[in-house]
């Protein structure tokens, strides 16, 4: 395997795939980064096992032989990133004697290599239901949830983010048992209605790269996979692509019923999301530091925030809303408001109270796509 490839082309590939890479892992290959050369295209591969992301770069006639090896992934990135911007890599590689050797400049480096044929990789084991999404909207849909994902839960179905297909709609919903986040989006998808959990990295990973991607991609999605093929441009000074595929495991668990969990409230509530942000940081600052509950008292046109701690100290304070049902108060997680304040981007937001201490809905007025559900707690 032999090729000529400029340092900005590599780089941007290894830093897509890094992030499947393991450091530290039981199985020594793992630390590796998988390079393929053929059909005029360099294809690295980055797995833990249980995510894997693939970077397929145009090389455009660079290559002076192909072939296949594994390189340890971190000293490749490092190397690439300490030469200088418009450097030329020589990469050439002998699978035989197990050494690749990266020329640049007046630089030179050898490494040890391990057989491509011993890296593992994920493959589903059924045919896949494809789904076409649009990047931007996927990823608001996966910001929305995100922060509703349970940390360390033995209910380990918890830990991941459920994706719903049903006739051209999506959900996406998490929760961690006290509060709860759902959003929609409209879909090319004609197919069964199924579910899948997704787990907390494959969260995180798939986030960064559909930031990063500016189409509707293809969401596949198989009993224990889930696989999305992303073009992302090179730079904004180039105008040729990589292709970054993702997959990753799916939890094996069944996710509960998110629909019993919404409450059908009916004393509505609008307020400025910012004025209730500011009014929420400033009561926070003497709440319960393990706790981190207050209570929401609403009256008809006020909302009173209070808080209170071990050591005596004490905040109120009273903020306008347009509300005229009865009296209302619930004690809450502030973190857990301050995490859905953060995501909701609307002008107004609405709260749907309950009878008594009961559940919380949030909404943004007239938006049916994106609503969060806060359990009340006891103080």
């Amino acid at each position: 395997m032999h090729i000529k490839i400029e340092k900005e082309k590599l780089l941007s590939g290894l830093n897509f795939v890094m992030g499947a890479v393991e450091r530290r892992h039981t199985l020594a290959i793992l630390a590796n980064v998988k390079v393929t050369v053929a059909d005029d295209q360099l294809i690295l591969v980055g797995s833990d096992l249980e995510v894997q992301l693939v970077a397929k770069i145009p090389l455009n006639g660079e290559v002076l032989a192909t072939g296949e090896t594994t390189i340890p992934a971190r000293k490749l990135l490092d190397i690439c990133k300490a030469l200088p911007n418009d450097a030329l890599v020589d990469l050439k590689c002998d699978e035989k004697e197990h050494r690749c050797v990266i020329k640049s400049g007046k630089s030179r480096f050898s490494l040890g290599t391990f057989s491509a044929q011993d890296y593992p990789l994920l493959t589903s084991s059924t045919a896949p239901q494809v789904a076409t999404v649009d990047a931007h909207a996927l990823k608001r849909l996966f910001t929305l949830t995100s922060p509703s994902m349970a940390v360390q839960d033995v209910r380990f179905y918890l830990t991941g983010t459920l994706i719903e297909l049903s006739e051209n709609n999506l959900s996406v919903v998490a929760t961690d048992g006290h509060r709860l986040s759902l959003g929609k989006t409209e879909i090319q998808y004609s197919g069964d209605q199924t579910q899948s959990i997704v787990p907390r990295k494959g969260v995180s990973e798939l986030q960064r790269l559909l930031a990063l991607a500016d189409s509707k991609i293809d969401l596949l999605l198989g009993a224990d996979l889930l696989n999305v093929n992303v073009n992302i441009p090179l730079s904004k000074a180039n105008a040729e692509t990589i292709t970054v595929e993702f997959t990753t495991k799916l939890i094996d668990g069944k996710f509960p019923d998110y629909r019993r969990v919404i409450p059908r409230n009916n004393l509505s509530v609008i307020l400025n999301p910012d004025d209730l942000k500011s009014s929420l940081i400033r009561v926070a600052t003497v709440s319960n530091e393990k706790l981190r509950g207050i209570r929401l008292v609403f009256t008809q046109g006020s909302l009173q925030l209070r808080s209170n701690n071990t050591e005596n100290d004490e905040a109120v304070e009273d903020l306008a809303v347009e509300y005229s049902g009865k009296d209302v108060e619930v004690a809450i997680n502030v973190q857990y408001l301050l995490d859905v304040l953060s995501v909701f981007g609307g002008a107004s937001l609405e709260m749907l109270l309950g009878e008594g201490n009961a559940a919380i809905l949030i909404v943004e007025p007239n938006n049916d796509n994106e609503s969060y559900v806060v359990m009340p707690m006891r103080l």
